[in-house]
C-alpha cells in the first residue's frame, strides 16, 4: 500500500520534452535561415506548382499505362497540332458545316410533325398513317448490316411467325411472376437453350450459366458490367475503364491486359466476334485469366452469339 505522505512518482515526459526541444528549436532557425533567401510569393506558389506536375506525371503515366507510349505520344503531339492557329481554325470550320448540316437537316424533315395531340383520336386511321410513314423507312433488308439481325419478307415465314407471337404478349409485364406465368416460362427457356448452345452443359461451366433477355446489346451490357466497366457502363457506375490495344492480329492482348489487372479490377471483356474486324478474342486465355484472379468474364456475343455454336459445328472456327 502506498505511503499517502510519499511525493508522486515524476513524470517522464517533461525529461523528453527538455532534450527534444533544442533540436526542434535548431531545425526551426535553420528552417528559417534557408528560406529567408526566397521570396513568400515563391514558397507559395513553388508548392503549388509542384503539386500540379505531380498529378500531371500521375494523370501521364496513367494514360501511357492504359493506351502504350506510342499512342500517347500520338495524343499529345495532334493535341499539339490542333493548337496552330490555321489547323484549329479548319477544324472548327469543319465541325460547323456538319452541325449545319444535321440542323438543315433535322429541320426539313420535321416538318408536318406533330407536336400536340390531335383534338380528336385518329380511330383505326392510325394503322394507314403508320404505313404511309413505313413508307419512308431504308428499304433495309439485306442491306444494313449490323442493324436488323434478320431477312426477308415482314410479311411472311419467320417474320409473320415473329410478329404474331409479340402481338399476343405485347400487353404482359414480365416483372408480375405471378400474373403472367406464360412469359415468364418462355424467356428462362430462352436463357437455357441459348445457355446450352454456349457450352452450360460442360463441365467447366460448372453449371453457372445464367441470364437475362433484354432490349438490345446497350442493356445486356449494361446488366451484365452492372457492377463493372465499359464505356457507358464506366461512366453511369463511376467506374474506370482500361482500354488495352489488341495485338497485331487485332486480337485482345491477354499479356497486356495481364499487366492492366490490380487489386481494384473487377470484370475482363472480349468479343467473340469483335465488331470492327469480325475476329474472336482468345476466349478460353481470357476466361483463365479471369478465373486466376478470381475476377469476372463478359464475353460480348452481340454478333456471334448465335452463329458461332453452328460456325463450330460445321468447321468454321
Amino acid at each position: 500500500m502506498a505511503d499517502p505522505s510519499s511525493p508522486p512518482p515524476s513524470s517522464p515526459f517533461p525529461l523528453l520534452l527538455s532534450s527534444v526541444t533544442p533540436f526542434l528549436l535548431h531545425a526551426r532557425a535553420s528552417a528559417n535561415s534557408f528560406l529567408s533567401q526566397y521570396e513568400p510569393l515563391a514558397l507559395l506558389v513553388g508548392p503549388l506548382l509542384a503539386l500540379i506536375v505531380a498529378r500531371t506525371l500521375r494523370s501521364l503515366i496513367g494514360v501511357v499505362q492504359e493506351q502504350g507510349l506510342k499512342a500517347t505520344l500520338l495524343g499529345i503531339f495532334m493535341s499539339c497540332i490542333k493548337l496552330v492557329p490555321a489547323v484549329k481554325r479548319h477544324i472548327d470550320a469543319e465541325k460547323q458545316k456538319v452541325v449545319d448540316k444535321m440542323q438543315s437537316g433535322g429541320k426539313s424533315k420535321r416538318e408536318g410533325w406533330r407536336t400536340m395531340l390531335p383534338a380528336l383520336g385518329l380511330g383505326n386511321g392510325v394503322i394507314d398513317l403508320l404505313k404511309e410513314e413505313k413508307r419512308n423507312d431504308v428499304a433495309w433488308q439485306g442491306k444494313c448490316s449490323g442493324t436488323v439481325y434478320i431477312g426477308g419478307n415482314e410479311c411472311e415465314g419467320h417474320f409473320s411467325l415473329i410478329n404474331e407471337a409479340c402481338s399476343m404478349f405485347s400487353h404482359t409485364n414480365p416483372l408480375h411472376l405471378d400474373v403472367f406465368q406464360s412469359v415468364v416460362r418462355f424467356e428462362a427457356e430462352v436463357v437455357a437453350m441459348t445457355a446450352a448452345l454456349l457450352g452450360s452443359q460442360e463441365k467447366a461451366s460448372g453449371g453457372q450459366v445464367c441470364g437475362n433477355m433484354t432490349s438490345g446489346g446497350t442493356e445486356s451490357i449494361l446488366l451484365a458490367v452492372k457492377t463493372s466497366p465499359y464505356d457507358k457502363a464506366a461512366q453511369y457506375f463511376n467506374i474506370k475503364l482500361w482500354r488495352v490495344p489488341v495485338n497485331k492480329d487485332f486480337q485482345a492482348d491477354v499479356k497486356a491486359i495481364r499487366r492492366h489487372i490490380n487489386r481494384n479490377t473487377i470484370l475482363i471483356v472480349g468479343s467473340a466476334p469483335g465488331f470492327p474486324h469480325g475476329i474472336i478474342d482468345p476466349i478460353e486465355e481470357l476466361g483463365a485469366l479471369a478465373s486466376s484472379y478470381n475476377i469476372c468474364f463478359h464475353v460480348d456475343l452481340c454478333l456471334g452469339g448465335f452463329v458461332l455454336p453452328f460456325a463450330c459445328k460445321l468447321g468454321y472456327v
